[in-house]
């Protein structure tokens, strides 16, 4: 059996669904990724409508400040377009969040025991904009897909992933969550509704995650369960932790062969 320090989360059970080695090098051999342009997008976008519902900040405020948090904190280029598309993502946010009210808390965060769900590992959640009667995690995009007709593309959105995130969260604070997708020009919300077994999802990602660990000796035994690819987003744009990867997979059969 293979002990870590750990809390599951829903990123960490999202990541483990969609991408086994980018969850192996970033849990157990503690590698950190860099933020590309769309995180940074993101960051600022969402930090940035906070500061702007806290101090009622105007639209051309809001863009400035969300494209200097975006050079400055997260220190990405002004050339970049995710800088420029930062702050009309920023004033969307704050122009659909300022309709839900007095906002409570921002990035709250709660721990629950595991064991409630049958678990080792506790589990953590941390939300983006807590209003009195909802909750309301912003995605930001680049752009938001929509069909010839003009709906969004039920393919698309809402996103499976942030669907399993919603429904975790729901059942973490006890209070009913929602998801609003903005790009620099279009938003898109979306409610939980009728929808039914993402919450089981996760947590069975969260089950299979100790299954895993129970059955490892060692770390590179769970590397040498998953095979090395590199087609799911998370690697776009992260040359060094592909480097890193293969590094690790590469030691770990070799190890094996030994």
């Amino acid at each position: 059996m293979l002990n870590i320090e750990y809390r599951h989360s829903a990123s960490k059970g999202n990541t483990f669904i969609d991408c086994p080695p980018y969850w192996i090098i970033h849990e157990l051999y503690d590698y950190e990724s860099e933020p590309n342009a769309r995180m940074k997008m993101g960051l600022a976008a969402e930090e940035t409508a906070y500061r702007s519902i806290k101090n009622k900040l105007k639209d051309e405020a809001i863009i400035q400040l969300a494209k200097d948090k975006y050079i400055k904190e997260f220190e990405g280029s002004e050339d970049d377009p995710e800088c420029e598309w930062s702050g009309m993502i920023a004033k969307n946010f704050v122009e659909h969040l300022r309709e839900f009210g007095k906002l409570v808390s921002f990035q709250n965060e709660k721990q629950i025991p595991g064991k409630e769900y049958g678990l080792k590992y506790d589990i953590i959640g941390k939300t983006d904009f807590e209003f009195e009667n909802v909750i309301v995690d912003t995605k930001a995009t680049a752009y938001i897909r929509r069909l010839k007709a003009g709906r969004v593309d039920p393919k698309w959105y809402p996103k499976e992933a942030d669907l399993r995130q919603q429904f975790l969260y729901r059942e973490l604070f006890s209070k009913e969550t929602m998801l609003l997708y903005c790009s620099y020009k279009d938003t898109y919300a979306a409610d939980l509704g009728d929808r039914v077994g993402y919450l089981e999802q996760m947590i069975q990602a969260f089950k299979n995650i100790e299954h895993v660990l129970t059955i490892a000796k060692s770390k590179e035994d769970i590397v040498r369960m998953y095979p090395l690819t590199f087609d799911n987003f998370r690697w776009k744009g992260s040359p060094e932790a592909k480097s890193f990867a293969y590094k690790v997979w590469n030691d770990a059969f070799k190890k094996g062969m030994n």
